[in-house]
């Protein structure tokens, strides 16, 4: 199993800062580069999506006057070698942080969520191969009245054709 080098830490988390700065302006091409072939996202409600569901919500949210107040901020990133013995995957554990402002100018905290990670190095950079979701707890859902909503599934679908068209 190889070891974590400084340069592949930093890049890998150079990885979480783009995407999630992609995702807050919404930023389609940019979470869609951030994948490997085949990557997937489990959320915290066990459902699998490829990247074109977080490129949906990104879209969606960016358009929205609350969540284009979203921020994701990424806080504690733990990159380990693949628990596979995999040379060019390596395993990340993370937090993060969603804050949003609803009622101005009071900003709170929306989400706190972990992520459990596959990254994978495709094409001299490196990649999500899987990523899996949760929430620090359940009952940190939806429960603004006014809080967008992340989009259904055939808005993901239709954004993954027209970028295939």
């Amino acid at each position: 199993m190889s070891e974590v080098s400084v340069e592949d830490r930093v890049l890998i988390r150079e990885l979480y800062d783009t995407f999630y700065f992609a995702l807050n302006d919404g930023d389609p091409d940019t979470i869609f580069a951030s994948f490997a072939p085949g990557g997937i996202i489990t959320r915290y409600d066990g459902e699998a999506d490829g990247p074109e569901f977080g490129a949906a919500t990104g879209l969606k949210w960016a358009a929205d006057p609350v969540g284009s107040t979203y921020q994701h901020h990424v806080t504690n990133v733990v990159v380990k070698p693949d628990p596979d013995g995999r040379e060019d995957f390596r395993a990340v554990r993370m937090y993060f942080l969603v804050t949003g402002v609803w009622e101005p100018p009071h900003v709170i905290v929306r989400w706190s969520c972990e992520a459990n990670d596959i990254v994978q190095f495709v094409d001299g950079r490196w990649v999500f191969s899987e990523r899996s979701i949760t929430l620090n707890h359940d009952a940190t859902g939806t429960h603004w009245d006014n809080e967008p909503p992340h989009p259904d599934r055939s808005e993901a679908v239709a954004l993954s054709e027209a970028r295939a068209a």
